[in-house]
């Protein structure tokens, strides 16, 4: 289980990626605004997720099935970000 401080790293990390999110999203005909609608909340509440400020389950999930890649997500459920050195300079992104 993730510490705060590492989610916040997660979510930081998370909110650089969030132009290369939405031009996956934008490959596969979709947006923030209508990811929101299929999942029935609001579009700030996607909005949150690609800042970084929320960790929304159903978000990531979401996204992932939209065909973003893993690698923009920095999900704190993910093995693979669990695994990562979080304590490197927030500057770089992994």
């Amino acid at each position: 289980m993730m510490n705060l401080e590492q989610r916040q790293i997660c979510g930081a990390r998370r909110a650089r990626m969030r132009f290369r999110i939405r031009e996956a999203l934008d490959r596969n005909n979709t947006n923030a605004k209508r990811l929101a609608a299929d999942l029935g909340i609001s579009h700030q509440a996607v909005l949150k997720v690609l800042q970084g400020n929320s960790h929304s389950q159903r978000v990531l999930d979401a996204l992932r099935a939209a065909g973003v890649p893993e690698r923009y997500l920095f999900d704190p459920r993910s093995e693979h970000v669990v695994a990562q050195d979080t304590t490197h300079e927030e500057g770089k992104v992994a």
